[in-house]
């Protein structure tokens, strides 16, 4: 009896399998089928939607939605800095045989700095660079001779330098920065074509709003002048960008300006890559060097911005045509 129930349920379980299988398969391939006549009539469905970024040419953005967002933005981000009372200080042409000292008396007013150094003097003293680094100073290129003459060229020599001393600092430090100062500043021989091929590089060029005049005071005045300069950047609502020089003298009077800061709530921070630059601008200023500046009426002159960096310029320019290449001595003159 047993064997008889065995042999009936056997043959009733295939039975059941087989039609399980064959409707599988054919209503399988009818929606298959179906899906197909769908497609084939509607066109094949929507892909899942996708994060595009919407990228607009500036011109477009202009009198936008997005564009007063990027302003009020802007406008937040420097309300923030004033109330902060928020300096920076910058220091060119090092690092000199006294940078240690330097360091040491940033590090005791709680001070941090941007230093815009020659390749040269990177080489000489790579323990001083790599210590900026590790104790979150800001480091740029001032590029490589100082000397106007070779520096100011062509637009490929000023680059050139400027991306030589690039490597440098990122051999040393694995920094690799984008934050550049031409030698002596940006007006009057770093012309547009030179602009735009440091743009091309992602170097970002940074001049400044206040300088020091430490490089000609060389005495605690030069400390009164940059106090001075920072209370009235500050009533204008700017924030102070000061042009130091990493040379002796500047050091030695340095701890009295920093201790006018600190007393006063001045929050002194470094530079770096993620900030705009603030930049002279060339407003026909701007030409070769050796070759003679554009005359303009006295009454066009009045109006020219960036009259810190004009008279920086006035006092500086006098000094290139006995400028000799870059020394250990002759770069701290500058």
């Amino acid at each position: 009896m047993k064997k008889k129930k065995i042999r009936i349920i056997v043959p009733i379980a295939t039975i059941s399998f087989l039609v399980s299988f064959a409707a599988y398969f054919g209503f399988s391939h009818y929606d298959d089928a179906a899906a197909a006549k769908v497609i084939e009539k509607q066109g094949p469905p929507e892909k899942a939607a996708t994060f595009q970024p919407i990228v607009q040419p500036k011109k477009d953005l202009e009198g936008t939605a997005i564009a007063h967002s990027i302003q009020v933005e802007k406008q937040e981000l420097a309300a923030r800095q004033l109330n902060e009372k928020v300096v920076y200080l910058t220091f060119d042409d090092g690092p000199s045989a006294d940078v240690e000292k330097l360091l040491n008396t940033l590090d005791k007013y709680g001070a941090k700095a941007t230093f815009f150094m020659l390749g040269p003097h990177m080489k000489e003293r790579p323990e001083a660079v790599k210590r900026m680094v590790e104790e979150g100073f800001g480091v740029g290129m001032h590029g490589m001779t100082h000397d106007p003459r070779q520096f100011y060229r062509s637009k490929d020599s000023a680059l050139q330098e400027m991306l030589d001393d690039q490597k440098i600092l990122e051999q040393i430090t694995g920094v690799k920065s984008h934050m550049i100062r031409s030698p002596y500043g940006s007006i009057p021989y770093f012309l547009d074509s030179y602009r735009a091929a440091a743009n091309l590089h992602g170097l970002k060029l940074w001049d400044w709003n206040i300088d020091s005049r430490d490089w000609e005071l060389n005495s605690p005045a030069y400390v009164t002048h940059v106090i001075r300069s920072i209370e009235l950047k500050r009533s204008a609502g700017e924030v102070p960008v000061v042009l130091l020089h990493d040379r002796g003298p500047t050091i030695q009077y340095l701890p009295k300006l920093l201790a006018y800061l600190k007393q006063n709530g001045y929050a002194m921070k470094k530079i770096d890559d993620s900030q705009a630059p603030f930049t002279f601008q060339c407003n026909d200023r701007c030409h070769a060097y050796g070759s003679s500046p554009i005359k303009k009426s006295k009454k066009e002159d009045k109006k020219s911005p960036d009259d810190q960096g004009r008279v920086a310029l006035s006092k500086t320019t006098t000094r290139f045509t006995s400028l000799l290449p870059c020394t250990k001595e002759a770069c701290y003159e500058a």
